[in-house]
């Protein structure tokens, strides 16, 4: 921010009970955006079916590892007589046995279109189109954020998914469901950019990072396990986390707009409004304001500046070379690894619903503690250990699995598994502080979008290494852990970024500058610290 809005920020309170309210109701969005991300955990599981073995010719019958009193009470709840069936079975040729039974207490869409045998792939292909909408809704209504500003489009956001959700509810195919699960996605996409972006525009430049790093994200998760556990028909979870946030609409009233986007919009009038709002309700007196028009001014020569720069730049030397694909794996493998973790949870042993909620129990402690981190021991080292750790975690699964002891340390895998999540959660703050805090201005918001457009594309393939699951168990730990603890090392090539100024400018294009680039010393205060001409024409 330029230092004249700073200092406005400054005068009406850095953050005081005006900006908490504001940063409260938006973070309970954060609910929203988990339980759509996290809802194919309980509405796509796939769970157990009977079949009665005289109904067909079965390429593999094993005796089932339940209870027979089990099997008996489900044949008498079918037309079918036979008291004998095998359990997940399929046909000889793949496809789904006449007579099926599936034993479960709850409903999916899995039990719903019978997406088993030939079709078990589709479940998890869903959630890959889900996280597709993901990040066409992040690019699309991030855009529209900064055009149309930022209350509007949340606000229509959170309209839509609600109207997208209570549809999907009635789709009569999968096919159906797949279209409704896009649209969710986009709007969730939507969702985590503004939710981001809103509220650090009214708060100080050193709470920021507090804002940033503080969610409701890990609440939301645990709530949709209570949620999925009393509503055990998926229709009905689908209907009641579309229509719970219908509430939020009516703080229409108490949201303003960014005052920092209206003042860049040239509406001074309304941006002094929304200072004095929030100046009020700090019980502050309202901000001297003349120096909004310098702000403008200063940003609009950012704005001229920012226009030269393109995707290309981010490649311009082998220093931003580096950086921009060491972050870029390092967004994909913690995308990937922390929302395969996530969704892996129903291929777990134990009850599902207490996994889930266990999920956001580990989650909230160890992305706080980021923050202490980050600032004592640096980004570098914080981001190596806690993908490290997340690794190590996934390995110690593999190995659990490998010794033939899934069953019998069925909780400890669960906590390997939860705290694996955790790591990379905590990680992925860290990978976040490095993307804003090693590119210079010129090129930040472009090395932001390109990085977070990979970590989307690690969340898209997620849901099929999940699927890898389905083969053989140990297949997603193998390919987590690799991604992870990869991740780690590359991620050493990167520099510390702590207590240093942030850049802002890229060296300009010339061939001995390049190659002079190959260290990150090169670089100081965002400039090039290259030899003067006349020091390089005599070294010539």
């Amino acid at each position: 921010m330029g230092g004249e809005f700073e200092h406005i920020i400054d005068q009406i309170g850095a953050f005081g009970r005006g900006q908490l309210g504001i940063f409260m109701i938006l973070t309970v969005a954060d609910f929203i955006t988990a339980w759509i991300m996290m809802i194919p955990i309980f509405i796509g599981s796939t769970g157990t079916w009977l079949c009665p073995i005289a109904s067909t010719n079965f390429s593999n019958y094993s005796e089932p590892e339940t209870s027979p009193v089990t099997f008996i009470m489900s044949a008498a709840n079918t037309t079918n007589s036979s008291s004998v069936f095998t359990r997940d079975t399929c046909t000889a040729d793949n496809d789904i046995c006449p007579g099926i039974t599936y034993t479960q207490t709850y409903t999916t869409v899995v039990t719903e279109w019978n997406l088993i045998c030939s079709l078990d792939y589709l479940s998890d292909l869903i959630t890959s189109v889900q996280m597709a909408g993901v990040m066409v809704g992040a690019l699309i209504i991030g855009q529209l954020g900064d055009t149309f500003g930022r209350k509007k489009p949340w606000f229509a956001v959170l309209a839509l998914n609600s109207v997208v959700g209570f549809a999907n509810a009635f789709s009569v195919s999968w096919y159906m469901y797949a279209i409704f699960r896009f649209f969710n996605g986009v709007c969730a996409g939507g969702l985590l950019v503004l939710n981001f972006m809103w509220p650090i525009e009214f708060v100080g430049a050193a709470w920021r990072p507090l804002c940033g790093a503080l969610s409701f994200w890990s609440f939301g998760v645990m709530a949709l396990s209570f949620l999925a556990y009393f509503l055990r028909s998926w229709r009905h979870l689908v209907i009641a986390t579309s229509l719970l946030p219908l509430p939020l609409l009516l703080t229409w009233w108490y949201l303003p707009e960014s005052p920092r986007w209206l003042a860049l919009q040239g509406r001074m009038e309304e941006a002094e409004e929304v200072l004095c709002l929030v100046a009020k309700r700090n019980g502050k007196p309202p901000p001297d304001v003349s120096g909004l028009k310098r702000f403008v001014e200063e940003e609009n020569v950012k704005k001229e500046g920012l226009q030269k720069y393109s995707y290309w730049d981010l490649f311009r030397t082998p220093m931003y070379i580096k950086y921009t694909l060491v972050l870029m794996y390092s967004w994909f493998s913690a995308a990937a690894v922390y929302y395969g973790l996530s969704l892996n949870v129903k291929n777990l042993p134990g009850d599902r619903y207490i996994n889930n909620f266990l999920q956001g129990v580990f989650e909230f402690p160890i992305v706080l503690s980021t923050i202490p981190c980050n600032k004592v021991g640096g980004r570098k080292k914080t981001l190596f250990g806690f993908t490290m750790l997340a690794g190590l975690c996934c390995l110690s699964v593999l190995a659990i699995d490998v010794a033939g002891k899934l069953e019998e340390l069925s909780l400890l895998a669960t906590v390997f598994s939860m705290l694996g999540k955790a790591f990379m959660s905590a990680a992925w703050v860290s990978i976040s502080l490095l993307t804003g805090e090693l590119f210079p201005t010129v090129v930040r918001n472009i090395a932001g979008g390109a990085t977070s457009v990979v970590g989307r594309i690690g969340a898209i393939v997620a849901p099929q290494f999940v699927y890898l699951g389905k083969l053989s168990k140990p297949l997603p730990f193998i390919a987590f852990g690799s991604l992870a603890i990869s991740a780690a090392f590359l991620g050493l090539l990167l520099t510390e970024t702590k207590n240093k100024p942030l850049p802002d400018n890229l060296p300009p294009w010339d061939k001995k500058t390049y190659r002079l680039c190959f260290k990150d010393s090169c670089q100081e205060n965002g400039a090039i610290a290259v030899q003067s001409q006349e020091t390089v024409a005599s070294s010539v």
